[in-house]
């Protein structure tokens, strides 16, 4: 099993989950395809190493795609959680709508944990768990993206106010759909 590939699988055994590797030795890359919940949604998970990089990337993709003519307020709104995002970014996949969401990190000279692949998937369960209802109302059903962002920021401000005066509700955690085990 290649380096970064032994990292991935701690990762995996620090999550509890038995999803397989695709190690090739020979070319020095990796993948591994599961799926997992994050807000209550099914979304793919994928992970990819690259020895000859020095690279490990996650990719988790939502469980819907955007409608061709929703395409530009989907951009709106991506753009909008892409700048308040510290780490990692959306995309459009062009041909398919898909959406994604990407973490991409070079390792040259570090040496990364499992946590450090655990820790990657746990942004992106925090991203998809505050922004997924909003992606959805407008990649699926054409909301304008001001209008989701303002409504967001209302309801986030009303949970603010509620916290400040002792109302404290915890979120809900992510977890994998094959072996249910949470990211947080």
């Amino acid at each position: 099993m290649t380096r970064l590939a032994r990292i991935v699988q701690d990762a995996l055994d620090h999550l509890g989950w038995t999803a397989d590797i695709v190690d090739d030795e020979a070319s020095g890359q990796s993948h591994l395809a599961t799926d997992a919940f994050i807000d209550d949604q099914p979304c793919g998970v994928f992970i990819d190493t690259d020895e000859r990089l020095e690279a490990i990337s996650v990719y988790i993709y939502p469980p819907f795609q955007v409608k061709p003519a929703y395409y530009s307020e989907a951009c709106l709104l991506i753009n909008a959680i892409n700048v308040q995002a510290r780490h990692g970014h959306l995309e459009i996949l062009p041909k398919t709508g898909k959406v994604r969401l990407v973490f991409f990190a070079g390792i040259e000279g570090v040496s990364p944990t499992g946590l450090f692949v655990v820790r990657m998937l746990q942004f992106g369960d925090a991203i998809l768990s505050r922004w997924m209802e909003s992606l959805a109302a407008v990649a699926i059903t054409g909301r304008p993206a001001e209008k989701v962002l303002a409504e967001l920021a209302d309801k986030e401000a009303a949970a603010e106010q509620a916290k400040a005066d002792g109302d404290r509700t915890a979120p809900a955690a992510a977890s994998n759909a094959a072996n249910p085990c949470t990211l947080h």
